[in-house]
């Protein structure tokens, strides 16, 4: 059985989510995600996916165009992605 923290590691995998994608993909609220998101981002294992940060999925990539967060007057989605942690994490898990 995975571990509640790795099961939402793995699902932000792969592409940032925010925390009400994260709800309906693990079948839970955005409640009672709140604590465990909080629990992996001072944790250092998911940080905000902002056009800001370095190596983010919104910074320049061939997939810019398609990013919802890039090149947006909007505010940003709160987008969460994972860390060099994070990912180190789920290799040791997988």
């Amino acid at each position: 059985m995975t571990a509640p923290l790795a099961a939402i590691l793995g699902a932000v995998a792969g592409e940032p989510r925010t925390p009400t994608e994260l709800a309906r993909a693990l079948g839970s609220s955005e409640a009672a995600l709140t604590g465990m998101l909080r629990t992996l981002q001072a944790g250092g294992y998911v940080q905000a996916a902002l056009p800001q940060q370095g190596g983010c999925a919104c910074g320049p990539c061939s997939l810019k165009s398609m990013c919802r967060n890039a090149g947006s007057g909007a505010a940003p989605l709160h987008l969460l992605r994972l860390t060099p942690r994070g990912e180190a994490y789920l290799k040791r898990m997988g």
